[in-house]
């Protein structure tokens, strides 16, 4: 066994973002399983705009999506007048009208006072606090430490890099 060549997705080095890539890939997964992708091929989305978010695309799932709503929020670009209305896509049954419960009982306090301090990916982890102060304390401290909490984070990931908290 040691001594196989392993089988390689198919790819393109030179264009490897392109509706036949795509085809090439759900062709590879059907010669090898007897699997039909035919539904996961039927996408409107341009395989162009994928690079960046995806590796060795296929194709595209259908998900169901509901409509959960009216939230209250007053915020830096929603005022506490206009109606936001929020699609979720799930199969998991109640999700949506769990929302629609939450959002009524937002709405019954008089809604929500948001914000948005930055916009970053986020992975991991999550720390909870028992004031904002705790959190506006915790985030000079990590400010302060920047420098140790990224070297002991890549620590962890030959590829991760943190570049920001």
């Amino acid at each position: 066994m040691a001594d196989t060549v392993p089988t390689r997705i198919p790819r393109d080095k030179d264009d490897d973002y392109t509706d036949a890539m795509m085809a090439a890939r759900r062709g590879f997964v059907a010669e090898r399983t007897g699997a039909s992708l035919d539904h996961v091929g039927q996408s409107h989305i341009d395989p162009g705009q994928l690079p960046g978010n995806i590796e060795n695309a296929i194709g595209a799932a259908q998900v169901p999506i509901g409509l959960a709503g009216p939230l209250m929020l007053d915020g830096d670009h929603v005022g506490p007048d206009e109606e936001i209305f929020v699609p979720l896509a799930t199969t998991e049954g109640t999700l949506v009208a769990s929302y629609n419960r939450g959002m009524r009982l937002l709405r019954e306090c008089g809604g929500a006072r948001v914000t948005i301090i930055e916009r970053y990916m986020q992975r991991a982890p999550v720390f909870h606090f028992d004031s904002a102060r705790d959190v506006r304390d915790f985030g000079l401290w990590l400010g302060a430490h920047f420098d140790g909490v990224k070297q002991a984070a890549e620590a962890t990931t030959s590829v991760g890099k943190l570049s920001h908290i």
